[in-house]
């Protein structure tokens, strides 16, 4: 009877562990008129012309941000955000990165404009350092922008802010971090701006 419940309990701790990963999405592939529903990752087997034709779709860890003539990758596990009331402005907020981009229509509001708005929301509630701040991209060049480290009660962040475009087509790029105890950036906004650099293009 106890080697019986052994088995029982084993079998339940292993049924439990595999269910603690996430289900893999489901996909409809329609080719040539003809549909398969799989899954993410596995294969699916068509007939093309009298030949067999195996596909495999595999999800990649980045989405696509596109705004006209801007675009970047980021994270596809970060949330979207949209408000549509003017300036339109898009978040993408992750667990503790954050990616904000803000539409700045003539180049109406410039980055010490922005700073200045922020200092003003912030006054009072903690500590603020403002400092000159850089991103070397692969496509755009290096971009030249401005840092802020903030401190409120005992919630460390960072942000950079940076001038994308000209005239009617401007954004602000805004990239917004949880620092660490120790005052490093957390692993998901070295990754994510890493990533950006490599993809932004506008």
């Amino acid at each position: 009877m106890r080697a019986l419940l052994l088995s029982l309990t084993m079998l339940l701790s292993v049924a439990c562990a595999a269910a603690e990963q996430e289900p893999p999405t489901q996909l409809r592939i329609t080719l040539d008129g003809k549909q398969v529903i799989t899954t993410m990752g596995a294969k699916a087997e068509f007939e093309v012309g009298g030949r067999k034709v195996t596909m495999r779709v595999e999800e990649l860890p980045w989405r696509q941000f596109v705004q006209g003539s801007l675009k970047f990758e980021y994270p596809r596990h970060f949330p979207w955000e949209f408000d549509a009331s003017p300036p339109r402005t898009w978040t993408l907020d992750g667990n503790d990165a954050t990616i904000m981009l803000i539409e700045n229509p003539g180049e109406q509001q410039s980055l010490d404009d922005f700073a200045k708005g922020f200092e003003r929301i912030f006054k009072g509630n903690g500590t603020m350092e403002r400092v000159d701040q850089a991103m070397k991209t692969a496509k755009v060049g290096t971009l030249r922008g401005l840092g802020m480290r903030y401190t409120i009660a005992t919630t460390r962040m960072s942000m950079e802010a940076f001038a994308l475009g000209k005239g009617e087509r401007s954004w602000l790029l805004v990239l917004q971090d949880a620092l660490g105890d120790d005052g490093k950036h957390s692993s998901e906004y070295v990754d994510m701006r890493t990533h950006l650099t490599e993809t932004l293009e506008f």
